[in-house]
C-alpha cells in the first residue's frame, strides 16, 4: 500500500466554487441580564476629582439630568403623546386641586373655632375673607389666580416629579404683596451645592443649551427660607425621593416610562405605515411594443382608476418591452395588528399601574364590573387617600402656605389664616338618595314648578303617602 503522503495532488482548474450559503449568524437572547446603565437617569455626583464636570453648566449648574435635559424632554414627549400618561396626569391635577381652597386657623388662632365662626369674626372685624379673596383672585402681574399658578405645579409634579415656583416681593397698589409665578422646569438649572452640602440658588435661563462660559443670561434665584428673612426674590423647590439623586427628584411613574414610550410610538408607527408604506397589493404588467409616450399614458390611466381620492389600493404598474425583463417581487403580507393591539393594551395598563391609578378611573372597562357609581365612588376614595393627599399635603405645605404666610407677614389682616384644599366628588351623591326621606312634599314640589300646599294640605298628603314626618 503506497504512502498516503507521497501522492501528488491534483491539480485543479478554474475558481473556487462559493459556498451555499455565503454568510450566516444565529441571534440569541442574551444570558447577561445585567441592567443597562444608559436605562438608569444619573445626575451630578461630587466627587475629589471632579469626573462629574461634563454634568454641569459652567463648572456649576446642574441641568435635569443632562446639559441639554434629554431625560426631561423625554418625559415631556411621554405626557404629550402617550394618551393613557396625559389622562392621568391631567386626573391627578384635577384632583389635586379639588374644590378648591379653604382657610384654616394657624396655631394662634384658638383651634376649636369652626370654619363657619371664623367666617363670620374675620367678615366682621377686620376683613380678612375679603383680603384673601383679592390675594388669591391675583397672585402675580400675569393676572393669574392663586389655582392657575397651583394648577402648574400640580401637573409638573405628578407627571416629573418636581416643581419650582418664584416668589416676590414688591408694591401693588402702594401695598407690600408677595407675587408668585410658576417657573417651568425646562428653564431651570439648580446650583452646585456648598462645601456643607447645602443648595444655595437655582438658575433660570430662556435657552441652556446656547450658554457657555458666561452666566450673563442665566437669573440666579436663591432659595426660599422659611426660618429667615428672604430676599425680595427666592425660590421653591418641591422634589420627589428617589435614591440615589440629591438636585432633583422623579416621578412617581418613572417605572413606567418605557411602557408610556410604547404606547405613543404604536400610534406613531401605524401613522407612518399609513402615509408612507410601500408595499403594493397588486403588480400589473404589461407588454408590447409601445413607444414611451404610450407607456406612460396607459400607466396614467390605471393610475386615475384604481387611486382615486377614498380608494385604498397600492399597486406596482410597469410597462414592459420584453416578458424577461418583468419584476420578480415576493409581497410580505403584514399581520401585525392584532400584535400591536395586545401590545397597546399591555402599555396602558403598565401605565396605570405606574401611576397607582386604576383602570376604570383612567377610562377602561373593566371585565366582569359595571362600573357602577359605588365601585367608582370606592376606588376614587382609594386614590385620594393614597395618592392624591399626600401630594396635595406636600404642594399646601411647602408652596401655597409659604406664599399666605410671606403676605400675612405684609398685612395683618392675612394673619392666623392658612389654606387648606377641599376634597372633590367625582359623583354626585344625589342619584343614591331616596327624594321621599330627604325632602318635604312642598320641596318636591317647589322643584316640578308647582305650588305650596298648605300647611293641613301638606300634613294630609304625607299621612296619605305614609311619609309622615317624625315627631320632634
Amino acid at each position: 500500500m503506497k504512502n498516503q503522503r507521497s501522492r501528488t495532488p491534483k491539480k485543479t482548474t478554474g475558481k473556487k466554487p462559493q459556498p451555499a450559503i455565503l454568510a450566516e449568524a444565529i441571534i440569541r437572547n442574551p444570558l447577561d441580564t445585567d441592567i443597562l446603565q444608559k436605562d438608569l437617569p444619573r445626575e451630578f455626583q461630587p466627587d475629589p476629582n471632579n469626573q462629574d464636570q461634563s454634568f454641569l453648566v459652567n463648572g456649576k449648574w446642574v441641568r435635569f439630568f443632562d446639559t441639554r435635559s434629554s431625560f426631561l424632554k423625554g418625559m415631556m414627549a411621554s405626557v404629550m403623546n402617550s394618551t393613557t400618561q396625559g389622562n392621568v396626569i391631567a386626573q391627578k391635577t384635577a384632583m389635586t386641586l379639588g374644590d378648591g381652597f379653604q382657610p384654616f386657623e394657624s396655631s394662634n388662632v384658638p383651634i376649636l373655632r369652626t370654619f363657619r365662626r371664623l367666617f363670620k369674626k374675620l367678615t366682621a372685624s377686620d376683613n380678612g375673607i375679603e383680603e384673601m379673596n383679592s390675594l388669591l383672585g391675583n397672585v402675580n402681574l400675569l393676572n393669574e389666580t392663586l389655582e392657575e399658578v397651583i394648577k402648574k405645579v400640580a401637573f409638573d409634579w405628578w407627571a416629573f416629579g418636581n416643581a419650582i415656583i418664584e416668589l416676590v416681593r414688591t408694591k401693588r397698589s402702594g401695598k407690600d404683596v408677595v407675587l408668585i409665578y410658576h417657573v417651568p422646569l425646562h428653564t431651570v438649572a439648580i446650583k452646585k451645592a456648598n462645601e456643607n452640602n447645602i443648595i444655595k440658588a437655582i438658575g433660570v435661563a430662556d435657552n441652556w443649551e446656547i450658554i457657555s462660559g458666561s452666566d450673563k443670561d442665566i437669573r440666579e434665584i436663591p432659595i426660599y427660607n422659611p426660618t429667615e428673612d428672604n430676599p425680595p426674590r427666592t425660590a421653591i423647590h418641591i422634589k420627589n425621593y428617589f435614591p440615589g439623586f440629591f438636585y432633583w427628584g422623579l416621578p412617581e411613574n418613572i417605572s413606567g416610562r418605557f411602557w408610556q414610550e410604547i404606547e405613543y410610538r404604536i400610534p406613531k408607527y401605524n401613522i407612518s405605515k399609513f402615509k408612507n408604506g410601500f408595499v403594493p397589493s397588486a403588480i400589473l404588467q404589461f407588454f408590447g411594443s409601445l413607444t414611451q409616450d404610450e407607456a406612460k399614458k396607459l400607466v396614467k390611466n390605471v393610475e386615475d382608476t384604481f387611486t382615486d381620492t377614498g380608494k385604498n389600493s397600492k399597486m406596482l404598474i410597469q410597462v414592459l418591452t420584453n416578458e424577461k425583463y418583468k419584476l420578480d417581487a415576493t409581497i410580505l403580507e403584514d399581520t401585525s395588528d392584532g400584535n400591536y393591539m395586545d401590545l397597546s393594551q399591555l402599555a396602558s395598563q403598565g401605565v396605570i399601574t405606574s401611576n397607582r391609578w386604576t383602570m376604570s378611573l383612567a377610562g377602561f372597562a373593566t371585565g366582569g364590573k359595571l362600573g357602577s357609581n359605588q365601585q367608582i365612588r370606592d376606588e376614587f376614595e382609594f386614590v385620594t387617600n393614597t395618592v392624591i393627599k399626600p401630594g396635595r399635603r406636600t404642594i399646601t405645605e411647602k408652596i401655597i402656605n409659604p406664599f399666605v404666610k410671606e403676605n400675612s407677614k405684609l398685612n395683618p389682616a392675612l394673619q392666623g389664616i392658612m389654606l387648606q384644599v377641599a376634597n372633590m366628588n367625582p359623583i354626585s351623591l344625589a342619584s343614591s338618595l331616596d327624594p321621599k326621606e330627604v325632602l318635604s312634599v312642598n320641596e318636591k314640589r317647589e322643584i316640578f314648578g308647582f305650588d305650596k300646599l298648605d300647611e293641613e294640605a301638606e300634613q294630609k298628603l304625607n299621612e296619605e303617602q305614609g311619609n309622615q314626618p317624625q315627631q320632634q
